[in-house]
């Protein structure tokens, strides 16, 4: 027997337990043999302190409790009955050997706690190896969830409290769209290690997912302390990282949840750690933010909502509504722009004001992009063959700008719907061209090339677009008109009126949007934006209104 040992031995009943002691230090003198009378003692003892073997009692409720406290710790029960069946039920709950009292001698004490050791050392590479995430070698979700159970049944033991990290990286899909999977996991995996160096010996860190990690950290006396180490991990991962030839710069956003402040089992910390993290990005990534069970009241909202756009867009819940846009000057509608809605099952019809940043930040903008071209494509079909000649206007969001395949796919899409590209015109914001000047440039060519008119929405909100009216191939600017109803609306019309002016030299097209009465579309179209949208134009309306109500003129 190794005498390094420590070995606790539980036992009431005097005599038993000075059989046993008196066979532990045969067996191996130099052993440290510890003494408990008390089962209730030993679960405590087990918790506070390490030790290589436990003897215990034949008492399975105990046993598991005890396992639960000190997963490392070798078990082998003592049994008094010599029952063969109970014996086995002990093996299968999780002892690593049971011994029979009456037979028990100190060569046989040693022989079951060295075969033990051997079978939990193989038991524990194949354990590790289950526990262990392939790509970074972290802990995986298993580990998280078994360690996560332990530091909570010690919490409720001890004082001392530990946090949870959620840990995500911002904008990881962005490289992955970017520079393929390939690059992404290598990156991942330079995450992982700079994750290691930034965490204490006996903190654990996990990948649970993607780009996503959680850190536990022991013996938590501060909460600051929990800030500290979030803080060191965000400078860590906001280092460069060269790939493959690529300069990479990634940030990371962290949540915070302690125990048992915020929360007393393991759903729950990692459910607010997730909500302190959704607030940290909300907030502007790349910074961290503790569970605040106030503030994250309208995170929790957000997150419903968010699992109810996944569940929308598979359950078809969503619709499309068209908007008129009419020439002044003659009356006629000359395109109808896509509108999102998205009919929720409690909330009722929702416009894409209390969806649309939340479907950004989830990602489902593309997916939902993609499906809102799809159905507009095939809404254009119709109205051709119902003989109404318009064209569509769609809205064009960040993230399908920055899809390099965009127009090709976009030309599938109007090859299979048999639309003429001709007959769509997509708005791309003005804030978006200029954030991203050499990816919208590509496009609009592209797009261009392939037949599809490119208007600039919220013309003039941003002072920096006018360079471009001249150098890519837009067709048209649309201009929001609400702020000529405000205080300032002589002085924003004075505005508009230049806007509108120096379009048109530039032979550009010019819409206005949100108009909302009869003055400010007569003040709109004498100054020369004679394409008008909005309620006092007309509503929104569904594709089977729009065509029935076109088909009668």
């Amino acid at each position: 027997m190794d005498p390094a040992r420590t070995i606790l031995l539980v036992e009431s009943n005097p005599a038993k337990r000075e059989q046993l002691l008196g066979l532990c230090r045969s067996s191996s003198p130099q052993a440290q043999v510890e003494i408990c009378t008390s089962p209730r003692e030993a679960v405590s003892r087990l918790s506070q302190q390490p030790y290589s073997a436990c003897l215990l009692p034949n008492d399975l409720g105990l046993l598991n409790e005890a396992r639960r406290t000190a997963e490392n710790t070798l078990f082998l029960l003592i049994s008094d009955d010599g029952n063969a069946e109970r014996d086995a039920g002990a093996i299968a709950e999780g002892a690593d050997d049971v011994l029979a009292r009456e037979t028990l001698s100190s060569e046989g004490l040693q022989r079951a706690l060295i075969n033990a050791e051997r079978r939990r050392d193989s038991g524990r590479k194949l354990q590790e190896m289950a526990r262990q995430d392939p790509l970074t070698g972290l802990g995986n979700r298993a580990l998280l969830e078994a360690e996560l159970d332990r530091m909570i049944m010690r919490g409720q033991r001890s004082p001392t409290g530990f946090a949870l990290l959620y840990i995500d990286l911002d904008y990881f899909k962005q490289i992955n769209d970017s520079f393929g999977h390939g690059l992404g996991d290598l990156l991942l995996a330079v995450i992982a290690n700079r994750l290691r160096r930034t965490m204490r010996q006996d903190d654990l860190i996990a990948r649970i997912g993607g780009d996503e990690f959680v850190a536990l950290l022991n013996d938590l006396h501060d909460p600051n302390d929990a800030a500290l180490i979030a803080s060191k991990i965000i400078h860590a991962l906001s280092e460069p990282v060269t790939l493959s030839g690529h300069h990479l710069l990634v940030s990371a956003s962290v949540g915070i949840a302690t125990y048992p402040s915020h929360g007393a089992t393991a759903a729950e910390l990692l459910q607010h750690a997730d909500q302190a993290l959704y607030r940290a990005k909300a907030n502007g990534r790349n910074g961290y933010a503790f569970f605040n069970p106030q503030k994250d009241a309208a995170t929790r909202h957000n997150l419903d909502i968010e699992q109810g756009l996944r569940h929308g867009l598979l359950e078809g819940q969503f619709r499309l509504h068209y908007q008129p846009i009419v020439d002044t000057r003659n009356g006629d509608t000359v395109s109808w722009e896509a509108l999102l809605r998205w009919q929720h099952p409690q909330l009722g019809l929702l416009t894409p004001d209390a969806f649309l940043k939340l479907a950004e930040h989830s990602g489902l903008i593309l997916p939902m992009g993609h499906w809102v071209i799809g159905q507009a494509l095939e809404a254009v079909r119709q109205w051709l063959d119902a003989g109404i000649q318009c064209r569509l206007s769609i809205n064009l969001s960040d993230r399908e700008l920055k899809q390099p395949r965009f127009a090709e796919q976009l030309k599938q899409l109007l090859e299979r719907s048999r639309v003429p590209p001709q007959m769509i015109q997509l708005e791309l914001r003005e804030d978006t061209l200029l954030k991203h000047a050499n990816q919208a440039s590509k496009l609009c060519q592209a797009l261009h090339a392939l037949g599809v008119e490119i208007w600039l929405d919220h013309f003039g909100s941003e002072y920096g677009a006018l360079g471009y009216l001249s150098r890519l191939p837009i067709t048209g600017v649309k201009l929001d008109s609400r702020e000529l109803t405000g205080s300032k609306g002589e002085e924003h019309g004075a505005y508009l009126q230049s806007l509108i002016t120096l379009s048109r030299q530039m032979d550009k097209q010019v819409a206005a949007n949100y108009v909302e009465d009869a003055r400010v579309a007569d003040q709109l179209s004498r100054w020369g934006g004679n394409l008008l949208q909005g309620f006092w134009i007309g509503h929104p309306r569904t594709l089977d209104e729009l065509i029935s109500q076109n088909a009668l003129h």
